[in-house]
């Protein structure tokens, strides 16, 4: 699988990335399968994925236990990508903020312990948090650098100017926003700004929280966090995206692909994206997600889908 450069640094990660909120099973989503999860992340391996995206928060800690189950014997040929300052109080297991220092001390820890490892190669900032400030939380990932338990530093969820103060404090390679064919927000200012200052886009939600998947249907209802929390599950813009996803569904079929396949296609086509996270559950999955590498999208393509997209 084609690989491209991370920003300024020397990972160069494959074009999909295995995302593993899914696998990490509840409190998010529901349980997966341990051996169907070990052998899909194997599997990823073996069709040319080398960047895996974690946390500590997916699956309470599942979710990291898993890669370093499945990929203890390759670990030096991938990049381990997690992420800090999400945590969670027992036995209740509400997620809260932390980015202190003493909190990010304590993650580290914990995750390289899960992943089997002694250094993470990206570790990046999961959400921003307003109660501690970005000296702080900079200076203690730098340190960690300086110690070797990472090798660079990411965030996820930064605006730009949040961006822009914290590399005052610390070199960021990366940033990871949520991008799909359905939510382009970071094309106004965040991605313009990544192309030009040279840092890695590692976009999440490519399929929409699986709306892009086209499973879905004008009748679907959802009991997991999409249905409380989801931005395009709502019932007031549910349908109206519904229709666009029935109509790229009907391009994707003309083309003889997947409307998976075509969607993640189209992030990892877009100028300055660097690798598209990708979930996947099983092997049939991602063998799906997978087959976006090889897709290539023409000008033509790509107009029609901006059509698509613009019939709102």
């Amino acid at each position: 699988m084609t690989t491209r450069q991370l920003g300024t640094s020397d990972l160069h990660p494959s074009v999909i990335s295995f995302g593993t909120w899914g696998i990490g099973g509840p409190p998010h989503w529901s349980p997966v399968d341990e051996k169907t999860a070990v052998s899909t992340l194997k599997r990823a391996y073996d069709l040319g994925v080398t960047c895996f995206d974690t946390a500590p928060v997916y699956g309470l800690g599942h979710a990291e236990t898993l890669v370093g189950k499945a990929l203890k014997d390759v670990r030096h040929r991938v990049i381990y990508a997690t992420k800090l300052g999400l945590r969670w109080k027992e036995p209740e297991n509400n997620i809260y903020r932390d980015c202190s220092g003493e909190s990010i001390r304590f993650e580290i820890e914990q995750s390289l312990r899960r992943l089997r490892t002694d250094y993470i190669d990206l570790y990046q900032v999961h959400w921003p948090d307003r109660n501690v400030s970005l000296e702080e939380t900079f200076t203690t990932l730098r340190a960690l650098q300086d110690e070797g338990k990472i090798r660079y530093i990411g965030v996820s969820n930064y605006s730009v100017d949040l961006i822009r103060e914290a590399r005052q404090y610390a070199d960021i390679v990366s940033v990871q926003p949520r991008y799909n064919l359905l939510d382009r927000a970071i094309e106004k200012d965040l991605l313009p700004y990544c192309r030009k200052e040279r840092l890695g886009v590692l976009p999440y939600s490519p399929l929409a929280s699986g709306l892009l998947t086209g499973k879905y249907t004008r009748e679907s209802t959802f009991s997991d966090w999409r249905g409380q929390f989801g931005d395009f599950f709502k019932p007031d813009v549910y349908e109206r995206y519904i229709i666009m996803v029935e109509n790229l569904q009907c391009l994707a079929e003309e083309i003889g692909t997947t409307l998976t396949t075509l969607s993640i296609a189209w992030v990892i086509a877009r100028e300055g994206v660097t690798s598209a996270i990708v979930g996947a559950n099983t092997v049939e999955h991602l063998e799906s997600n997978v087959a976006a590498a090889d897709l290539r999208l023409d000008g033509e393509i790509m107009d029609r889908i901006d059509t698509i997209l613009n019939e709102r």
